[in-house]
């Protein structure tokens, strides 16, 4: 092999290999790479692997677990990142974040179809979750959809609690779903504090009334022929 045949760049100068800089890749690199071989990937197998499309399937399962990792190590020290600014960055509500990957302590008793289906939910999904889980008129003393004691004046369950900011954000989605909320759901959906209002209101008024103050009598009273 002759001298010109080998690159300069390859070759050790005084007896010391040259060191290649380091290059700092940005988030953003990384991300547009691991798209390109996903699309790589996913051609690959629409020209005929048939037998690739379980493992391409699967990939949605390591995205989800990376996820969640990068999750909890923005929650732990030092970063400590609120679950309002994680939902942010997902365009979804903190109550959706905490769901979705949150440890168990940390999230509420909440309707298997969220739980489940996660970030991916179907505007479909949190309709039919969130007409289960409505009071209605008149407020029972529990959730109709799952048993959910109310406390003091509330009216809603943890699982009405998360699903209504993402059913109202997404409502435009899917319109034929969310026409089939009654009247009354849609009114509750579309303004939520009058609609807890009337609801807070006609469970007060279904409550018995107290029964009068009447004079009842002693034992002194009793003994001597007043009662």
């Amino acid at each position: 092999m002759s001298a010109r045949s080998v690159k300069p760049g390859l070759t050790v100068k005084s007896g010391k290999r040259a060191k290649r800089a380091k290059r700092v890749v940005e988030s953003s690199e990384f991300d547009a790479f691991a798209r390109r071989i996903l699309r790589a990937y996913a051609r690959r197998v629409a020209a005929g692997d048939i037998e690739a499309l379980a493992g391409l399937a699967m990939l949605s399962g390591e995205v989800d677990a990376v996820v969640r990792e990068a999750v909890r190590g923005l929650r732990a020290v030092p970063y400590r990142y609120s679950w309002d600014e994680i939902g942010s960055r997902l365009g979804v509500s903190r109550q959706a974040v905490q769901m979705r990957y949150g440890d168990k302590s940390e999230r509420p008793g909440l309707d298997r179809r969220l739980t489940e289906a996660g970030l991916t939910v179907s505007v479909s999904t949190l309709v039919d979750v969130f007409a289960a889980h409505h009071p209605g008129s008149p407020v029972p003393s529990a959730c109709p959809g799952c048993g959910h004691r109310y406390q003091g004046d509330s009216t809603e369950c943890p699982s009405l609690s998360t699903v209504r900011p993402l059913l109202f954000s997404r409502r435009a989605e899917d319109k034929q779903a969310v026409a089939r909320l009654t009247s009354d759901q849609l009114d509750d959906l579309h303004d939520r504090k009058t609609a807890r209002k009337s609801r807070q209101a006609a469970r007060q008024a279904s409550r018995p009334a107290p029964s009068p103050a009447r004079d009842v009598p002693t034992l002194f009273d009793l003994v001597n022929g007043k009662g």
